[in-house]
Formats: C-alpha cells, structure tokens, sequence
C-alpha cells in the first residue's frame, strides 16, 4: 500500500502541493487525473523521491519515507517501478540488453544470470524470439511491452504509470488499456495511475483521485467522474460527460438537437 498524508511540496518559495491526503491500496488501480498545472507531475515525483516533500507523510508498504536520507529512499524506490510516457527504450540496445539493463548494467549481476530472467519476462508478456530485435524493428504496443518487462524484471510491489495513452490512436489505447490489467492479474501489482485520459479511466481504475490546486479530491469509483456533484468535479468532466449523453441518445435513438442558425 501507498498512502500520503498531508503532503506539502513545491520547488523553492512555491507551494504546488498543499496537504495531499491519497491511498493506494494494495493491488488496486489507482488513478490520478487532473488539469495541467494541477499538481499530478508534482505528486508522481514526490511519490518517486525526485522531489522531497517539506512536510507530511510519504507511506510506502508500512513504513514513512518523507525525510529518510537518499541513500535510504532508495531502497524503497526498489519496491517502485515507473513507466513513462513514452517508451524510453535505449535505441542501440537489443530488446533482452532493455530489459535486463538495471540488473546487468545498475546491479552489475552477471549477463549470464539476467539473460534467463530476461526470457522468462519475454515468456509472460507474450514477446518470444524478439529478444535480440531492436526498439526500431517494434510495433508500438510491443515497445510498451518491452519498457514494462524492463520495469518488471526486479519485481516492484508498485506500478506508476505517467499518462501512458497519450498521442496513441484509440486501437494503442485500448492495447495499453489491456497491458494495465494484464500486469494487476499476472504480478499482482498496486498501480497508480497518471492520466488525462478520462475513458481509459473509466476502464481500467478502481479507484480515482483529482488533483485540482495543490489537492487531491477523492472522487471514489470510476463512474462517479459522470454522476458526482461536487463542482470541482463536474467542471472537470463538463465535456465528456456531454460527449456520453451525446452518445447514449445516439444508440436509443433519438433525434439529434436541431442546428444552430
């Protein structure tokens, strides 16, 4: 489990968090949704230990880690595994040497003990006999693999996810969307979240958080972005919540509203 409690955090004389409360429960998906300049990068690099926080409780399995010393956050950061935006792969690397680069290049663990680790994560994410193919020579959603299995390979407890469907068409969102559940129910992992991306919200979370100014808004379950009252929570879903009315008129039947002008 993950838990913040009244987290406060910036950069210099500038507050950006202003005591978040959040929990992600064990092996749930978190989500983390909010407008630019909300505070979600923020919070991710706090969670992470890029970013120390000035004050509050950082809970990673048990124990705080808000003011423990670097050396010390990164043992916990072990238990974390972050996948970005993009893929990130090292393009002069083979798919294995990507996967196997933190245990091989970081550990320094011999090539010889990580290549069989590395053809078993091969082996549970579907990607057999590509092992010595480049990032170049792969389809989009098999660099999302790849960039999954190099974050799998040491087994972290936590899952961060930084807005993974952005600038994808929406069949690679769905593919993402799968990818998100497949790891829950292979690795049993607690996943957070990091997205704009409302609809893959609503299909793969359990539960969401909105950070709007410095705090985080427990909005519960994912179908309360469309029926919450609170108005903070309305305007931030006003457009989508229009675009599903919009669409459940279209498949009853009805008629469209008339033009204007």
């Amino acid at each position: 489990m993950l838990k913040l409690v009244d987290i406060r955090a910036g950069y210099g004389n500038t507050e950006v968090l202003h005591g978040v409360n959040l929990i992600a429960e064990e092996r749930v998906t978190t989500a983390i949704i909010g407008t630019s300049g909300g505070g979600k990068s923020t919070l991710l690099k706090v969670i992470m230990g890029f970013l120390r926080a000035n004050s509050g409780q950082l809970i990673i399995d048990g124990a705080d880690v808000a003011k423990c010393s670097e050396h010390e956050f990164a043992e916990h950061r072990l238990k974390m595994g972050l996948v970005f935006q993009e893929s990130a792969l090292f393009d002069s690397l083979t798919v294995a040497e990507n996967i196997g680069f933190f245990p091989f290049y970081r550990a320094k663990q011999p090539w010889r003990k990580v290549l069989p680790r590395v053809r078993e994560m091969l082996d549970m994410l579907g990607l057999e006999g590509i092992e010595n193919k480049y990032p170049s020579e792969l389809s989009g959603g098999m660099r999302r693999r790849v960039a999954l299995g190099r974050t799998l390979i040491y087994r972290p407890k936590i899952l961060l996810y930084d807005e993974p469907t952005t600038g994808l068409d929406p069949t690679m969102i769905n593919h993402v969307d799968e990818i998100i559940r497949e790891m829950n129910e292979k690795f049993q992992v607690t996943s957070i979240l990091v997205s704009h991306d409302l609809e893959s919200v609503l299909d793969v979370a359990e539960r969401v958080f909105l950070m709007h100014e410095g705090v985080a808004l427990d909005v519960g379950e994912p179908h309360n972005l469309l029926t919450s009252t609170d108005p903070v929570v309305g305007q931030f879903t006003k457009s989508w919540r229009e675009h599903v009315e919009m669409y459940r008129r279209l498949i009853h039947g009805c008629e469209p509203p008339p033009a204007r002008g």
